[in-house]
């Protein structure tokens, strides 16, 4: 794992986590907007980057991140944001970091698909993103773009024109080449064995839930409510799978800066 940062160390942290087969650098844009206010973190995760071994599981990724965080002397977080997967690896850290001193204002978890499927399931998307991450693999970003903008899995996802996930596929293609199988596959699996860790009343009334109403992961919301029924949850409209920082990204920073100076 790597760990890139923007801004003022001076400055209150923020935790960007990105999603599926990408790298920190796919929200970097989002962390320049707020920048001159924050300093932000943006991890890769392991098997995403050169020399970065096989990506394993959401609990190995939460550990070596407060493995920097204790390193680097980080006691205080304004707030941790998760987007798809990277949701779920920011619920996972957000159980470990109770134990810890490190202290988190607020979490929002963004399109995460909270789901955890049968072996059966898990093995046709094994298939899925094996396929999507081979086809990033290869060519110009534009030739990758344009193979997505045909893929219908993706599609399925984010429900119309794929131009405003660039910076998603521009971290995708980035992280594909040193991707193996392997680390596809867990990382598929990563996304579809979540266990909804126990935290107590005080940590869940910091988290905020976001989904787009059309994203695949909002079928997500009823279970994640019953297991954290303190947290908040709001919805940005109907905008396709982590549209909101997708489609919207200065508003998306905007939300961000609120959520982190509200503290």
């Amino acid at each position: 794992m790597i760990f890139e940062t923007i801004g003022d160390r001076k400055n209150p942290v923020i935790i960007m986590l990105n999603g599926s087969f990408s790298t920190g650098a796919g929200l970097s844009h989002i962390a320049e907007m707020i920048s001159d206010k924050y300093y932000i973190i943006l991890p890769t995760y392991d098997g995403h980057h050169e020399g970065g071994g096989i990506f394993t599981t959401r609990l190995e990724q939460a550990k070596k991140i407060i493995e920097y965080l204790k390193k680097e002397n980080i006691q205080h977080i304004a707030l941790i944001q998760g987007a798809s997967m990277g949701a779920e690896v920011a619920l996972t850290l957000a159980a470990l970091l109770i134990k810890t001193n490190i202290q988190v204002d607020k979490y929002l978890f963004d399109g995460g698909p909270f789901f955890h499927f049968p072996k059966w399931f898990r093995l046709v998307m094994r298939f899925k993103f094996r396929s999507m991450v081979h086809q990033a693999q290869y060519g110009s970003l534009e030739e990758i773009i344009e193979r997505f903008s045909n893929n219908r899995m993706v599609q399925w996802m984010i429900h119309g024109d794929i131009s405003p996930y660039k910076w998603f596929i521009k971290g995708l293609a980035d992280a594909a080449p040193y991707m193996s199988d392997e680390s596809i596959n867990n990382e598929s699996d990563a996304c579809y064995t979540f266990d909804y860790p126990s935290v107590p009343i005080k940590e869940q009334k910091k988290y905020i839930f976001i989904w787009s109403k059309n994203e695949p992961a909002f079928k997500s919301y009823k279970n994640v409510k019953k297991y954290y029924p303190y947290a908040k949850y709001s919805s940005p409209g109907e905008l396709g799978h982590c549209g909101f920082i997708s489609r919207q990204p200065e508003r998306y920073a905007r939300f961000l800066n609120k959520l982190a100076k509200n503290n």
